[in-house]
């Protein structure tokens, strides 16, 4: 199955429910003049195993430790970038924890 490639380049709220990755936007949630019914609608929710890569490009994105958790789980590789947008770290399964290859012993 082809996986999905998600970028934020923009303040993004990013947590888990329901094995979902949930988007929320700081200018909705934080904006006292917009209904509930409008924020709620402005929630984006994407399973977690159609998810292979994540990328982040802005300083102002927030995620949580449990979708962090839950993206490595489904082997999902995850980019963060510096603020001429080039990709300074990324986190990926480890190979001996990874489904599809074990080539490399487990270190003991």
């Amino acid at each position: 199955m082809i996986k999905r490639t998600l970028y934020f380049g923009n303040p993004s709220y990013l947590s888990l429910r329901n094995a979902q990755l949930v988007l929320r936007l700081p200018e909705v949630s934080n904006n006292d003049t917009l209904p509930d019914t409008f924020k709620k609608e402005a929630e984006r929710t994407i399973p977690i195993e159609d998810i292979g890569v994540v990328v982040l490009d802005h300083s102002q994105i927030t995620i949580t430790q449990g979708l962090l958790e839950a993206l490595l789980e489904n082997n999902c590789a995850i980019i963060t970038c510096d603020k001429k947008s080039f990709a300074c770290g990324t986190r990926t399964t480890p190979l001996w924890e990874h489904d599809t290859k074990r080539t490399v012993p487990r270190p003991t």
